[in-house]
């Protein structure tokens, strides 16, 4: 059996209800029950290979249908991204693994694209968090000079805890200057930055939400290099 953590990336005002097997996962019939846009959510149940999920727009007639395949052997939180299909209100999913985060000294980190954009070739660029710092030598700025990665979207990364600025780099239709996302990073953690639209009411901008946004007490702040990535595993297909 494995935990599933649920992402809920489509531009509505209605939430979205999700049933394993034929059963209410989320908690019945009221708000708790539903998934509001940008948000994500640990499902309670466990999930097999074969199981049946069942998503609703709560106040529409859109629904949509992820059927679970082969599993890791190992213990994993399997992530489960609920998206709006490019020119069309039907729903699509994006699957991917997190490894055992138990006893691990880095951080896991998925970044998942769906926002429909025009952009070619979107990355994420993860920097060091700006912080203050003696003066370095021979420039005497108070500044250590940031390192900067460029991710692909939809995969998984392992990186050292710590603070990072990310931002979209070839943005396209959101134009440049907007404020980066703090990330910050604890070890043993999974977590998941989405760029979604901006809003249910203006999918024509971009955001970056990052769940969960929260530093767990006592994590470092201080900023470090990413380290190799994890291949993404799909985990399923679209009924």
């Amino acid at each position: 059996d494995q935990q599933l953590l649920l992402c809920n990336a489509y531009p509505s005002e209605s939430p979205v209800t999700a049933q394993l097997n034929g059963k209410d996962v989320l908690g019945g019939g009221d708000v708790k029950g539903s998934i509001a846009f940008q948000e994500c959510r640990y499902v309670p149940s466990k999930v097999q290979a074969q199981d049946r999920l069942d998503f609703g727009l709560r106040d529409a007639e859109i629904q949509g249908t992820f059927e679970v395949g082969d599993l890791p052997n190992s213990d994993a939180v399997l992530l489960l991204v609920l998206e709006k299909r490019e020119a069309s209100p039907l729903m699509s999913f994006k699957s991917f693994a997190f490894p055992s985060a138990e006893g691990r000294p880095d951080a896991q980190l998925a970044v998942i694209n769906t926002f429909k954009g025009n952009a070619t070739d979107p990355h994420l660029e993860v920097e060091d968090h700006a912080v203050q710092t003696p003066a370095a030598e021979g420039n005497g700025t108070g500044k250590a000079a940031p390192r900067s990665e460029l991710l692909n979207f939809n995969g998984v990364y392992s990186v050292e805890p710590g603070s990072y600025d990310a931002r979209v780099a070839d943005r396209g239709a959101a134009g440049p200057g907007r404020a980066p996302k703090e990330l910050r990073l604890s070890k043993g953690t999974n977590y998941v930055v989405l760029r979604t639209a901006e809003s249910a009411g203006s999918v024509g901008r971009d955001a970056l939400v990052v769940y969960p946004e929260a530093l767990p007490s006592g994590a470092s702040r201080i900023g470090a290099a990413l380290i190799a990535s994890l291949a993404a595993l799909v985990l399923g297909v679209v009924a």
